[in-house]
């Protein structure tokens, strides 16, 4: 049986057709699934972050700064730290660590240096605890140090949180 040149063709202009629209319309749908993942991951570490900025700048640094130049203090020794760091304060990026990665570069490599920034920050908050639990006024000299770092360190996190928080947000 022969088949007409026509038909034949027509068959298989409609089989690149039809398999090049599904490859469009799997392509699209991927696409669509990726954004929304992304917007996703996104907004989930603008609030984790934006709470964390909020509980750093109204509640950690309030105790930390007894006053604009020196650290709290009772007769020399420091004043015992209410916050000791020992909680796991990033339970969202840890456990949408994985997906940051669908995010668009360099906001990966962002945000694992101001996550980063803020587990060290929270080792000298542990450490400060420590010390003020002590109460040993030949500490105070180390703690003083310590302090300026911590509070250095807070206002570095707090100045690159406002940039990372802009590019989340406009993803």
């Amino acid at each position: 049986m022969l088949l007409p040149w026509a038909q034949i063709s027509g068959a298989v202009a409609g089989g690149l057709v039809g398999g090049f629209s599904g490859f469009v319309a799997n392509s699209f749908t991927e696409w669509r699934g990726q954004l929304r993942m992304r917007r996703n991951v996104a907004a989930a570490l603008v609030g984790e972050i934006e709470g964390l900025c909020e509980q750093i700048r109204n509640s950690y640094l309030g105790r930390l700064v007894g006053s604009d130049d020196q650290p709290g203090t009772i007769s020399n020794i420091p004043v015992y730290q209410l916050f000791r760091g020992e909680r796991d304060y990033i339970p969202i990026y840890r456990s949408m660590g994985v997906h940051t990665g669908l995010l668009p570069s360099p906001l990966p490599r962002k945000l694992v240096k101001w996550y980063t920034g803020l587990a060290v920050c929270l080792e000298r908050a542990h450490e400060l605890h420590e010390l003020a639990r002590q109460r040993d006024p030949d500490w105070v000299e180390s703690s003083t140090h310590l302090w300026d770092y911590q509070r250095t360190g807070f206002a570095d996190l707090l100045s690159q949180a406002d940039d990372l928080l802009g590019d989340l947000t406009h993803l």
